[in-house]
């Protein structure tokens, strides 16, 4: 499929031309330079064909850290593998220094160039200043303002002109996403979780430094693994909520966290084996379960833990001790650094995805509760018997069980849960997979 890199100056609007074509918000937007860091991809749809469209991280002229550095040769790298490039300015501003320093990179790939002067709301303002923008040498700019949604069908058309003009391969159907296992890497900041993101995908798609809070943007990869695909997705590191201050990027990144979550099909915990489960993983790994989310616990940093094979077993009653609400969820040891764990994990997703989306026959469940309700009959309640007469799984994703009774009203939640126990140990064990179940009443 073709590509198109949108490049530019920190704060020109590239996220929110980015969010525009793609027609969500994926990329974080926000006035503060040098929000988006990760290289952020999603496909754009038209009647013409599809394209992959690729949002990058604002190019300084003289990088003042290392993560600005870093964000750079990212950037840098992404161009050469691209079918066109968008080099966005500013249509309000006259071109500074770090346009003219873009503008003299772009020279090289000058055949595949589209010039993009982005937040032009106000003509007059821009006819001020296209004359400096026609000295950047890239002739004059599609105009757009992606805030107002200005020209944007424009620009599209003028996209699919040029990648047609250089050849390259518009795909007219994009492959289904309900082909994927859609997999989130969650956890705290610095946790690993885009260090095993890159282990995985085979390339530095997500920016790793010792850095806490480096990644912000959720950043999906499509990989193909023993001819199944996976759809990954790396995502900013969650911290307290008292600790994010309200409007922060890290806040926007935080959505996006949750939002990962919510796609997703499995979500893997990936803890810091060097700090042990905290209260931040406990809230993450909660949510995921809340949500009806398969999930799996990894140990990451494992060839930091010295001892490791006399205390593995003190880091699985940990688990028990401090994740007890989903103890269904396998646990794995990985280093990423040393590629430790990583193609069990795999193996892992695929036992765990079965369970998520296993349905078991009805004539089984109800052969189990038969046994199991003389064994521990409904307790009454204020004098009235309770009964359960039938059950039936009535969902998938996660997998959910309907019971009819005569009073569901009354049921306690701790017969629920021993109803869920007697669903995994006689029923089918749903190895990763949180069980749903709901009561409908019934007279018999």
């Amino acid at each position: 499929m073709a590509e198109v890199v949108i490049i530019g100056k920190p704060n020109v609007g590239k996220s929110t031309l980015f969010n525009r074509l793609i027609r969500k918000r994926k990329s974080i937007v926000d006035d503060i330079p040098g929000v988006t860091r990760d290289i952020v991809r999603d496909v754009v749809k038209t009647d013409s064909g599809c394209f992959n469209l690729v949002d990058t991280g604002g190019v300084f002229e003289k990088p003042e850290g290392k993560i600005e550095e870093v964000v750079k040769e990212k950037v840098l790298s992404t161009l050469e593998n691209a079918d066109l490039i968008l080099f966005v300015v500013d249509g309000r501003k006259e071109p500074t220094s770090e346009d003219f320093h873009i503008a003299e990179i772009m020279r090289k790939f000058k055949d595949k160039v589209l010039l993009v002067a982005a937040k032009v709301e106000n003509d007059k303002v821009y006819q001020q200043v296209l004359p400096d923008i026609y000295t950047l040498g890239f002739g004059e700019p599609i105009t757009v303002s992606a805030e107002e949604k200005r020209n944007i069908d424009v620009l599209l058309d003028a996209i699919l002109e040029k990648l047609a003009q250089l050849g390259a391969d518009l795909e007219t159907q994009e492959e289904e996403e309900e082909d994927y296992i859609k997999i989130a890497l969650v956890g705290k900041p610095n946790a690993g979780k885009s260090s095993i993101f890159n282990a995985i995908v085979g390339e530095e798609r997500a920016i790793v430094t010792p850095i806490p809070g480096t990644t912000r943007d959720t950043i999906d990869e499509l990989v193909e693994f023993e001819g199944r695909k996976y759809l990954f997705i790396d995502t900013a590191g969650l911290r307290r909520k008292s600790r994010i201050e309200e409007k922060s990027i890290e806040k926007f990144g935080s959505y996006r966290s949750v939002d990962a979550i919510e796609r997703a099909d499995v979500v893997i915990l990936v803890v810091d084996a060097t700090e042990g489960i905290t209260r931040q993983d406990q809230r993450l790994a909660g949510l995921a379960e809340r949500r009806g989310k398969a999930t799996i616990v990894v140990y990451n940093k494992w060839d930091l833990v010295e001892n490791r094979k006399e205390r593995e077993q003190e880091f699985i009653d940990q688990f028990y001790e401090k994740l007890y609400f989903v103890d269904y969820s396998p646990v794995l040891f990985t280093s990423a650094v040393k590629g430790w764990g990583l193609d069990r994990l795999f193996t892992v997703i695929n036992e765990v995805y079965e369970s998520y989306t296993t349905k078991v026959p009805t004539s089984r469940i109800n052969r189990a509760l038969e046994k199991y309700l003389l064994i521990a009959p409904p307790p009454s309640r204020k004098g009235k018997k309770l009964r359960i007469y039938f059950g039936m799984q009535v969902d998938i994703k996660p997998p959910t069980f309907l019971f009819f009774s005569n009073r569901p009203a009354d049921i306690p939640e701790s017969y629920t849960k021993s109803l869920r126990r007697m669903i995994r140990e006689e029923v089918y064990p749903f190895v990763g997979s949180p069980v749903f179940i709901k009561y409908k009443r019934s007279r018999k």
